[in-house]
């Protein structure tokens, strides 16, 4: 730091330690005030405890840690080893007091089977942050005092109910509104705000006599009846005014969150009468699905039906054109002379005909006796007279030639 530099702002700093050459250089009084706005550790440690179950048991002398009521983890002013970090204090369930003061934590943590606990030291550490804690509903003395907190939780006053002693002095607390969170508790009966910034603010007492109207200790000094009368005339009318504004304020909220709510019930009402309507067309495309599934059924039914009608009139159209085919056939070899087979007896004959067709025309059998005298009669007849009218002589032999092949053919098959 350079020699011709006199002033240094460091209020309402972090600064949670200073090297050696500041305290060379700097008086006293600047020491001394610098004292009040920072938390100056100048101790040099040399190393970091821990706790264990062992050292549990030696300090209490206790085997069952179940049994502890009593824990006192304070580390003297001349150690050079402290404890950093809080552990290993889970089986202590029934602990009623705890002590961990003069040491260098910095966070409250690891603290939740604690739930009987009563009272709970943690002054002269380095916590910035009330946290942890929630669960500590039988929790009565609170020690926080040396410390860098700056602020306090929201919940203090509904998780931590049965506190009636609080200790914050000597902590980074600037503002009184802090303080306002303390008010729903019943029992507080003390409180120790001394050294910090808000403790310079002008009628500091008579602010927290007021809002906080259990206190009966104050920074270590009891509140008197004249105390009272004194912060209830300054400010019972400033407390008038400020429940006027957070009244109209409540007003206004109130409104507001009464059209809120009446917009809401009206999309509400809109939203409930689309699902109506939408309820009321998937009824409707449900009927008309079943309906059209029903429709579909039938007709692919009927179709069955036509495709198998269709199928035999098929059938029967085909047979009919193969019976006409070789009944023409038939009425082309009717005027010949059947000559059956010499091996093959009549009367295994059908008188049906052989083709596919099964044409049920008889055919003329005609027998060796029969057939000389039909061939004297085809002598004397004229060789025209099988001739049709469109036949000539060549076609006609022609023709008569194809019809016994095919004849004799069709006899076989």
């Amino acid at each position: 730091i350079p020699p011709q530099y006199k002033i240094f702002q460091l209020v309402r700093s972090l600064i949670a330690w200073l090297p050696p050459v500041v305290f060379n250089i700097c008086t006293l009084n600047f020491v001394t005030h610098l004292h009040k706005h920072l938390l100056i550790d100048k101790r040099q440690y040399k190393g970091t405890r821990y706790i264990t179950e062992d050292l549990i048991r030696r300090l209490t002398k206790c085997e069952n840690l179940v049994l502890v009521g009593t824990l006192n983890l304070s580390t003297s002013a001349g150690s050079d080893k402290q404890f950093r970090y809080i552990e290993n204090l889970d089986k202590c369930e029934r602990l009623h007091v705890l002590n961990l003061s003069n040491n260098r934590i910095e966070r409250i943590e690891k603290l939740e089977k604690l739930c009987q606990l009563r009272e709970l030291h943690l002054s002269s550490n380095r916590i910035r942050k009330i946290e942890g804690l929630e669960h500590m509903t039988n929790l009565q003395v609170l020690n926080l005092a040396f410390n860098n907190i700056e602020h306090l939780p929201v919940w203090i006053a509904k998780k931590l109910r049965s506190l009636h002693t609080i200790h914050l002095q000597r902590n980074k607390i600037f503002s009184l509104h802090e303080i306002t969170k303390l008010k729903p508790l019943k029992n507080l009966t003390g409180l120790s705000l001394a050294e910090n910034p808000i403790s310079s603010l002008p009628h500091y007492h008579l602010f927290l006599i007021f809002h906080v109207r259990s206190l009966e200790m104050l920074d270590g000094q009891p509140i008197s009846p004249q105390e009272r009368e004194q912060a209830h005339q300054r400010f019972h009318m400033e407390e008038v005014e400020r429940l006027e504004q957070e009244l109209e304020l409540r007003a206004e909220e109130t409104a507001q969150l009464q059209r809120e709510r009446t917009t809401a019930l009206e999309e509400l009402e809109r939203r409930e009468t689309l699902n109506q309507n939408l309820r009321q067309q998937h009824q409707e495309q449900q009927r008309s699905r079943e309906e059209l599934r029903r429709e579909l059924d039938t007709k692919s039914e009927l179709l069955k039906q036509k495709t198998v009608e269709l199928t035999r009139a098929c059938q029967k159209h085909y047979e009919l054109e193969q019976e006409l085919a070789f009944h023409k056939i038939d009425a082309k070899f009717e005027p010949l002379p059947f000559y059956p087979d010499p091996d093959v007896e009549v009367e295994n004959l059908s008188s049906e005909s052989p083709y596919i067709g099964k044409s049920r025309q008889k055919r003329n059998i005609t027998f060796q006796s029969e057939t000389d005298s039909m061939g004297a009669q085809n002598q004397q007849q004229p060789a025209s007279a099988d001739l049709t009218e469109t036949d000539t002589p060549g076609e006609h032999a022609q023709l008569r030639g194809t019809k016994v092949q095919g004849h004799c053919a069709l006899i076989l098959y």
